[in-house]
C-alpha cells in the first residue's frame, strides 16, 4: 500500500482538487487538497512516503539495519534536496521512527505463539540450510512443522537430498520458483514448502479481506451462495 502511495502521489494534488472543486462544503476535501497544494506540506509526505517504502523491506530482514547504520542511501537523500529540505533535519524523525517502531516490535516479537512456527519455516529457504552447521540439517528439530512431527520414510529420503544440494549455486531466489522446479525431483517436499512460505506475516489480508466482503455482499447480492462468494474473493484477491 504504502508502495502505490508512493508511486501516485503525484497525481494526487490534482485529483483532490477536482473533487474538493465538485464539492465546497466537504472539510476533509477541504483540508486535504490545502495540503496537497502545499509544496512544502506536500513534499514533507513524499519523503515520509518514499523513507517507508524503502526501509520497510530492512526493517524485516535485518533488525541491526539502523542500529549500524547513520547514512539513509543516496537515493532519499537526493529525493530531499530535490524537494529543498535539508537532509539533516529529517534523519533525527527517520531514527525516532524506527526506534519508536523497533520498541513495540521487540516488545511484542518474543512472545508472539507463532515465532517457533516462522523461525522454522527458514528451513524452506536453502540458503539457510546451506550455510549454517549440520544441526540446521536434522529435521527433527523442525517438528513445529506438523508434516516434520512424525515424517514418512518417502519425506526424510527428499530431506537427505535437500540437505545434500551443496553445489547448487544459490545468489538472490524466488522461493516459490525454486520449488516449484523442485516438484518432480522433491514432490512431498516441494508441496510442503509451497505451503509454509505463503505464511502471512500479519492479519492485515484477513482483515482487508473483512473489508473487501462489504463490497461483495451489497444490498442487490444478498443472496450469493458460499461457493459464489468464495469464488468472488477468489478473483478480487488475484486481481482478476
Amino acid at each position: 500500500m504504502v508502495s502505490y502511495a508512493k508511486d501516485h502521489i503525484i497525481y494526487w494534488p490534482s485529483f483532490f482538487k477536482e473533487e474538493f472543486d465538485n464539492d465546497k462544503k466537504h472539510v476533509i476535501l477541504m483540508a486535504i487538497n490545502s495540503c496537497l497544494q502545499n509544496e512544502k506540506e506536500s513534499g514533507i509526505i513524499t519523503i515520509y512516503l518514499n523513507f517507508i517504502s524503502f526501509y520497510a523491506k530492512e526493517f524485516i530482514q535485518d533488525l541491526d539495519f539502523f542500529q549500524n547504520s547513520n547514512d539513509f542511501g543516496p537515493s532519499l537523500e537526493n529525493l530531499i534536496i530535490q524537494l529543498r529540505f535539508n537532509p539533516n533535519d529529517f534523519y533525527a524523525i527517520f531514527r525516532l521512527a524506527f526506534e519508536t517502531a523497533y520498541s513495540k516490535f521487540s516488545a511484542h516479537i518474543s512472545n508472539h505463539p507463532t515465532r517457533p512456527l516462522f523461525h522454522a519455516c527458514q528451513v524452506f529457504d536453502p540458503r539457510y540450510i546451506h550455510a549454517g552447521d549440520l544441526l540446521r540439517k536434522n529435521i527433527r528439530q523442525y517438528n513445529i512443522i506438523k508434516e516434520f512431527a512424525n515424517p514418512s520414510d518417502e519425506l526424510l529420503r527428499e530431506w537427505g537430498i535437500y540437505c545434500g544440494l551443496d553445489n547448487e549455486f544459490l545468489g538472490e531466489i524466488k522461493l516459490d520458483q525454486y520449488w516449484l522446479n523442485k516438484a518432480t525431483q522433491l514432490p512431498i517436499l516441494s508441496n510442503i514448502a509451497l505451503d509454509y512460505i505463503w505464511l502471512p506475516i500479519s492479519s492485515c489480508t484477513v482483515e482487508r479481506s473483512f473489508s473487501m466482503y462489504n463490497s461483495l455482499l451489497d444490498n442487490d447480492r444478498q443472496s450469493l451462495s458460499k461457493d459464489s462468494l468464495k469464488g468472488l474473493s477468489m478473483l478480487y484477491f488475484n486481481g482478476v
